[in-house]
């Protein structure tokens, strides 16, 4: 499952715009890489400005750090697809300039990620990881992407 963490530095985000761009960010994971919906989360984390720090040098106005961690084995073209596209989202949602959202794409091996009690899937691997799960977690799932 890819993990995307959305920490707001002298910004606070209200609920709805929480939901906004928990909603636009998992679409956009689900359409770029063509996984189910609940293949994607989204945590958010409030910074006080104050302790937010570029080059040495206090933050002046509010910033969005995104760090999005998905499984390894995607195309460059899909992890800039990504990126560009929640950027995007990230700046509907605040009204924030450009300069003033960061975002990053970490992989990691799926070998090396445990979710819902079974290892993760290679990219492609999905619906076999799926079928191995048990009954109560796929209505879950099944749920989740509805």
């Amino acid at each position: 499952m890819a993990t995307y963490s959305v920490y707001s530095a002298g910004l606070s985000l209200s609920t709805h715009q929480k939901y906004a761009i928990a909603q636009a960010i998992t679409k956009i994971h689900a359409q770029v890489t063509g996984v189910e919906a609940y293949f994607a989360q989204v945590i958010f984390k409030e910074l006080d400005l104050h302790d937010c720090f570029i080059g040495g040098v206090l933050l002046e106005e509010p910033h969005l750090f995104l760090n999005g961690q998905i499984r390894s084995g995607r195309s460059e073209q899909t992890k800039k697809q990504l990126l560009v596209e929640i950027e995007i989202a990230l700046q509907s949602a605040t009204k924030l300039a450009g300069h003033q959202i960061w975002a990053y794409i970490d992989e990691i091996t799926p070998s090396q990620m445990i979710e819902y009690g079974q290892i993760l899937p290679a990219v492609g691997d999905e619906k076999a990881w799926f079928s191995t799960l048990p009954a109560s977690i796929q209505q879950k799932l099944n749920y989740l992407n509805s």
